[in-house]
């Protein structure tokens, strides 16, 4: 499967990560090591995070108490830390600053520049604020060109 990462077969990277929800279950049932397992807080969910490299592929795995994940894809111009300055300053005004679970960023080549973020959605569904809303603030710090904001499916579903 192409995660959207390798510029292998001359496709455009598009994406950092791919994100998927665990249950509980489905995260006993996995290839973890029973120590791992006993160390990680026990949650009715589990994120993994998958960041593709050329010959690896990293894992990252976040305990949550909710299936409500959402992740913020924003394509950038570049780098800067006014820009990283206007992102934080976006996600404090709108109170989700503290839902945040995993931040990176990546420059893939001149100008080809994504920052993403992974929230807990709570807050999101709990103040009914708009998805629109949130792009539209995104966009109107400079140099941000896009933005997405995509569901975190859960396993099996």
């Amino acid at each position: 499967m192409n995660m959207g990462l390798n510029n292998n077969h001359g496709k455009q990277k598009n994406k950092i990560s791919i994100g998927k929800i665990l249950s509980r279950e489905d995260f006993n049932s996995t290839i973890f090591p029973e120590e791992v397992k006993a160390e990680i807080n026990q949650t009715p969910y589990y994120l993994l995070i998958f960041i593709s490299r050329e010959d690896s592929i990293k894992i990252s795995c976040f305990p949550t108490n909710t299936n409500e994940i959402k992740k913020i894809l924003i394509k950038l111009i570049e780098f800067s830390p006014d820009l990283v300055k206007g992102i934080s300053t976006v996600l404090n005004d709108l109170g989700l600053s503290k839902d945040i679970l995993h931040t990176t960023g990546i420059c893939y080549e001149l100008e080809t520049c994504f920052y993403e973020t992974y929230l807990l959605g709570d807050t999101l569904k709990s103040k009914k604020m708009s998805m629109d809303l949130i792009k539209e603030k995104f966009l109107a710090i400079e140099k941000i060109v896009n933005v997405s904001i995509e569901d975190i499916p859960i396993h099996n579903e």
